[in-house]
């Protein structure tokens, strides 16, 4: 029974650190980057995120929303537990919700047989969309945002993490290309 557990543990560890570090990195050296409270108009962990979901699957959104309660701020003391509960929550699996819708629509198989270079870009805009989208209607519904600015909201936010999913995407890219060896 141990060790059936031993995988996932991992998963959602290694998960949870790749997200806080990398988050603590962009708020760091990233600051002129920020739209808004929790918008950044170039947001790196987003892809970051995005290559851990797609490698571990559920067990990552776990991780990444464990990550997000070590993360809660200042802003969320004076916040309801359930609230910050249901923050933290959305910031694992919005992106696993959206990241399955978007696999669905590209005809990508759960095992990403057939995930293409090529299919990438579209994946990473289906999933900023469709998080971000999500993201800002829990925000809303939770009165945490008016919902005058939840197009303008969500479009940056879109946009950050697209952007983000890109630059992750092709850094992860580049690390493996360097890493393969040619052929004889």
């Amino acid at each position: 029974m141990k060790e059936k557990w031993k995988i996932p543990a991992v998963i959602v560890a290694c998960s949870a650190v790749a997200w806080v570090g990398v988050f603590m990195i962009n708020e760091r050296f990233l600051p002129i980057v920020s739209h808004a409270p929790g918008i950044d108009l170039v947001f790196i962990p987003s892809g970051v995120r995005l290559l851990a979901i797609l490698i571990g699957g559920i067990w990552a959104a776990v991780g990444v929303s464990l990550g997000s309660l070590f993360l809660a701020g200042p802003e969320f003391q004076t916040m309801q537990t359930g609230t910050i509960l249901a923050i933290a929550a959305c910031s694992g699996f919005c992106p696993y919700l959206a990241l399955r819708a978007s696999l669905r629509a590209t005809g990508v198989d759960a095992g990403l047989k057939n995930l293409s270079p090529g299919r990438l870009p579209v994946i990473s805009l289906g999933v900023a969309v469709g998080s971000s989208l999500l993201h800002n209607l829990l925000f809303n519904l939770l009165g945490l945002e008016q919902w005058s600015g939840f197009v303008h909201h969500t479009l940056a936010m879109a946009a950050g993490d697209f952007l983000g999913m890109l630059v992750a995407v092709i850094a992860a890219f580049l690390i493996l290309l360097s890493y393969r060896r040619p052929l004889a």
